[in-house]
């Protein structure tokens, strides 16, 4: 069902959904795996697609008592909705400052994100990047996957601590870079 949903949203919105299926399950271990280690109490998720990192988020991720989650793909982010009825969802990943103030909750220890950055502009990526940190408390991680190196510059220009691990067995294989704020 993700993944008929999940190509009928690319077929919808090319520019909106970043691949014509959901990530692998390998791609979602691999990053449960690591935040279960740093243990995050709040988090967010941005470009949340059908919700298959989230229910591993929602379900394997016990230190997590706070979430909040962004899909701009309207058919999507209603899907998700009605999955996660006690995650709040929301549209544009680029209002999670302000999502967080009206929530009071502050800044968070983790973000984790698959938006498709490689259609956006060179302002856009900085800017998303530069919120991103601004969000984070100090010594929180940001974790995003990509198909590509692309934004290893963007997140060097603001992140001293990153990590970048391949993870192969994914359509298409994948980037994740794991960003810590010092």
């Amino acid at each position: 069902m993700d993944k008929v949903l999940f190509l009928k949203s690319f077929l919808r919105s090319p520019l909106q959904v970043a691949s014509v299926i959901p990530s692998s399950r390998f791609l979602v271990n691999h990053i449960v795996r690591h935040i279960n280690e740093i243990g995050p109490v709040t988090a967010a998720e941005l470009g949340a697609g059908t919700g298959v990192l989230t229910r591993a988020l929602v379900h394997n991720c016990p230190s997590i008592k706070s979430l909040v989650v962004f899909e701009n793909e309207e058919n999507l982010k209603h899907h998700l909705r009605n999955e996660f009825r006690q995650v709040p969802v929301y549209a544009d990943a680029f209002t999670l400052s302000e999502v967080l103030q009206e929530q009071n909750t502050g800044q968070l220890d983790c973000i984790i994100s698959a938006l498709p950055v490689s259609w956006f502009s060179k302002e856009q990526n900085e800017q998303l990047i530069e919120m991103i940190y601004s969000c984070l408390k100090p010594g929180g991680y940001f974790i995003m996957f990509q198909f590509s190196l692309q934004m290893r510059k963007y997140l060097r220009a603001v992140f001293d601590d990153i990590i970048i691990k391949y993870v192969p067995l994914n359509f298409l294989p994948a980037f994740v870079y794991y960003c810590r704020k010092t």
